[in-house]
């Protein structure tokens, strides 16, 4: 609201340019609260995820979120059937976070992500075509990348981030899912008795 009292004032004071410039600010402020809020809403348990699967959601994400904020977008996904929760919202959050990072920190222009699922098991790749960076250089220091890696390791699955600047980020999950380790409610067998 200062944005706009001050250009409310400025305008009294016929001093239009100036209020203009404050009517600029107080839109680009709009936007990213806007954006901040998409993200927020976006942060909770999204109905698709539970109703019809990752892939839906993970749509759903990219039209609400990414795509509004401009970005180009793309979902590619081979194989269909649905995982076990668990694997499913690791994996959401895991491309949540990429995603944020894509759209907060990447100046970004596109967005893909790739869902594939056979006998073996699932991948998620997240790319994008930004800015990149060095992975030596951020290891261990972004709150992201940590809980990315804290995902994958609880899931039993395997990470690999490559970037580079100027080149881009490519995020890639992959959980093995074959040969009865997981069970029809979803969880690891080994659970029952008590190990991981």
């Amino acid at each position: 609201t200062l944005y706009a009292e001050a250009a409310t004032r400025l305008l009294a004071a016929g001093k239009v340019a100036k209020a203009a410039e404050h009517l600029r600010e107080l839109r680009d402020t709009a936007q990213e609260a806007l954006r901040d809020m998409r993200l927020l809403l976006f942060e909770l348990r999204p109905p698709e995820l539970e109703q019809v699967g990752l892939a839906a959601a993970l749509q759903a994400r990219l039209e609400a979120v990414e795509g509004r904020a401009g970005l180009e977008t793309e979902l590619r996904v081979e194989g269909e059937g649905r995982l076990p929760p668990e694997i499913e919202e690791g994996l959401y959050r895991i491309a949540q976070e990429a995603l944020n990072n894509a759209l907060k920190h990447a100046q970004a222009r596109k967005v893909t992500v790739y869902l594939r699922q056979d006998e073996r098991g699932v991948t998620l790749e997240v790319a994008d075509d930004g800015i990149g960076f060095d992975p030596k250089a951020v290891e261990g220091k972004g709150m992201g990348l940590r809980s990315i890696a804290e995902r994958v390791r609880l899931m039993g699955g395997r990470l690999e981030i490559q970037s580079e600047p100027g080149k881009g980020t490519r995020v890639r999950v992959s959980v093995e899912t074959h040969k009865g380790s997981w069970n029809l409610m979803g969880t690891r067998r080994e659970e029952r008795h008590g190990t991981l």
